[in-house]
């Protein structure tokens, strides 16, 4: 019978070639134990170990960016969780590296002047309502050698019936490429 796992029983695993789906609901045991959690993962992977840059102009450039389709975020507690790295060189410019969900900017690593080094973040965003969600976002940040660390929350508001568009981006105010890169992008959902 395809799809019913009789392993336990017989020591026969129906194997399925190439791709399956699993519902939403799906649990998978957690660990040896008995807890049963539900399934999740990345939902894209985008990185470059050259790290993908800002263009030699001044406006805010699109580095990766992907779409959360529609009805993603379809019940209260759903998940999604985004981390995103790169580095930002020192130019006699202020830079910006953002990750946005939607039209939010759920973080903003700003670098002035000869300042250097590279630039983490990890947000997680849950649904709470429809059309709202809670976010933290934890950022680390390199500047010329010292470690800052921080932890905002907040509760942007996007409408999670169409789809969300998830980006990182970066911006020099003046026209030097590549001072703002992103090595990594990587949206995951968890049910």
């Amino acid at each position: 019978m395809p799809g019913f796992l009789m392993g336990p029983l017989t020591g026969f695993v129906d194997r399925m070639k190439g791709k399956g789906l699993s519902p939403a609901s799906f649990l998978t045991q957690f660990g040896g134990g008995a807890a049963m959690a539900a399934g999740g993962g990345n939902l894209a992977v985008f990185a470059s170990q050259v790290g993908v840059g800002n263009g030699a102009d001044t406006t805010e450039d699109t580095l990766f960016t992907g779409s959360l389709p529609s009805n993603s975020l379809n019940i209260v507690g759903r998940e999604l969780s985004i981390q995103a790295w790169g580095n930002i060189t020192a130019t006699s410019a202020t830079k910006n590296a953002r990750v946005y969900f939607g039209t939010t900017v759920i973080a903003n690593i700003a670098y002035t002047l000869a300042q250097t080094g590279a630039w983490l973040i990890i947000a997680t965003i849950v649904k709470t309502a429809a059309n709202q969600q809670a976010v933290v976002v934890s950022s680390d940040t390199v500047v010329s050698g010292t470690l800052t660390r921080s932890v905002a929350t907040f509760s942007p508001a996007e409408i999670d019936t169409a789809a969300i568009i998830l980006r990182v981006t970066g911006q020099s105010s003046v026209a030097t490429a590549n001072t703002v890169t992103c090595n990594g992008f990587i949206p995951a959902g968890y049910n």
